[in-house]
């Protein structure tokens, strides 16, 4: 969606099915900055997580960012950890300023951590491949894995690992092992 300051500026993904009955959707709003000397406008992101089925959803808001009328702002919900301890996704803003964050929710206790992607990739892939990194996985460490899921060749390898620690990515290895985000597809096997 465009970041604008109209009655239906907010977009909502599909909901992703975690362990146990659980889901979550990310949800992602605009309006003007209420700012008297700026002429911005606010974007403001929310994780809408329902622990198990029935339960009553918890609302996490966890970014709020100030920018130009118009810019895009893209919400993408890569799933649960296989435990459902942790959900994943990737945020994008642009163009003027791009902005691609990776955020890892922690359900227990209900921190998020952002990774700015554009920082990590910048030296790896172009701006444009970078927004279509995916969250696929988790090393047994805790690193992310991820993809890009461009149809165009964007770099030299298509799976990554970031360690949100680590100043760059590194390509991930055709034999190492990950765990892929839970499926419910092949949870019921």
């Amino acid at each position: 969606m465009d970041c604008a300051n109209t009655a239906d500026a907010a977009a909502r993904t599909q909901p992703v099915r975690g362990p146990a009955g659980s889901s979550a959707i990310l949800k992602v709003s605009s309006s003007d900055d209420a700012s008297k000397d700026s002429h911005q406008c606010s974007a403001e992101y929310q994780l809408l997580v329902t622990p198990a089925a029935g339960a009553t959803p918890t609302t996490v808001d966890f970014l709020s960012s100030d920018g130009d009328y118009g810019r895009s702002l893209s919400a993408r919900l890569d799933g649960f950890s296989r435990d459902g301890g942790r959900i994943f996704g990737v945020l994008a803003e642009g163009p003027s300023s791009p902005m691609t964050l990776l955020f890892d929710y922690h359900a227990s206790g209900g921190a998020v951590e952002l990774v700015d992607l554009a920082k990590r990739f910048k030296s790896v892939m172009p701006a444009v491949c970078i927004r279509t990194l995916d969250v696929i996985g988790t090393t047994a460490s805790g690193t992310f894995v991820l993809e890009t899921n461009s149809a165009k060749h964007c770099a030299s390898s298509s799976r990554w690992l970031l360690d949100s620690s680590a100043a760059r990515p590194s390509p991930l290895s055709p034999s190492a092992r990950f765990s892929p985000l839970y499926s419910a597809a092949t949870a019921t096997r």
